[in-house]
């Protein structure tokens, strides 16, 4: 809402600085030109991006950016002190890269001893209808992530499935961006299919540095294509 969008703007932006107290929710509903259920669910909803918190005797407090939820990460992108710079925009790009690396490789290794000989067929098929659709980054983008989230489901690893789509909420706004400053690697489907016959075959340590020598080519010419130096 209109509402939420303003508060949120606010805070990342620093214009409510951590530790700061936001008007009560009549004051704000009267200042925002809004109705007070409006503010309520604003609120309610800057809460759970643990942005904010109502403390008894303090009222709604801004909350410490440490303390943020992975949620807020576009928000920042896009509204954040200093967020747009260069140099701020090379570091978020090298840290998100990385952090999709580190998830990403980390829970092969968790649902690969879960996994059965010939489980792997329909992740096999979403490699393929990514690859398909390498002309358009963001059709790709969508289903080169599917892959992931169809490993874990055949697992039946549920906890990586829901981290791996909060993940995806965030992820995808900036990596439909910075995706169009590269290709999809020629090596896509061969570098999968030797990751999943590793996995099948119960050998995780192959199977992670297949994966992890993938990401670090793919990120080092995405990096350079981008002018960041890794």
């Amino acid at each position: 809402s209109r509402v939420f969008d303003r508060l949120l703007v606010d805070i990342v932006s620093g214009h409510h600085a951590s530790g700061a107290r936001l008007l009560a929710e009549r004051e704000l509903a009267l200042s925002l030109g809004a109705s007070r259920p409006t503010v309520r669910e604003a609120i309610k909803r800057l809460g759970e991006l643990k942005l904010i918190e109502v403390r008894r005797g303090s009222g709604i407090v801004v909350r410490d950016r440490s303390e943020w939820s992975f949620g807020v990460l576009p928000a920042y992108l896009r509204h954040g002190p200093g967020a747009q710079t260069p140099q701020a925009l090379a570091r978020l790009v090298r840290d998100l890269l990385a952090l999709r690396q580190s998830l990403f490789v980390n829970m092969l290794r968790f649902v690969g001893e879960r996994l059965a000989p010939g489980s792997l067929g329909a992740a096999r098929q979403a490699v393929r209808d990514a690859w398909a659709q390498r002309a358009d980054h963001r059709a790709f983008l969508r289903l080169d992530f599917r892959v992931l989230r169809t490993v874990a489901t055949s697992a039946d690893f549920s906890p990586a499935v829901w981290l791996l789509n909060d993940f995806w909420d965030v992820y995808h706004e900036l990596a439909g961006t910075i995706s169009q400053s590269t290709t999809v690697p020629d090596d896509y489907v061969d570098a999968y299919d030797a990751t999943f016959d590793a996995l099948e075959q119960g050998n995780l340590d192959s199977a992670c540095r297949r994966m992890t020598a993938y990401f670090e080519r793919h990120d080092r010419r995405l990096l350079s294509a981008l002018g960041i130096l890794s």
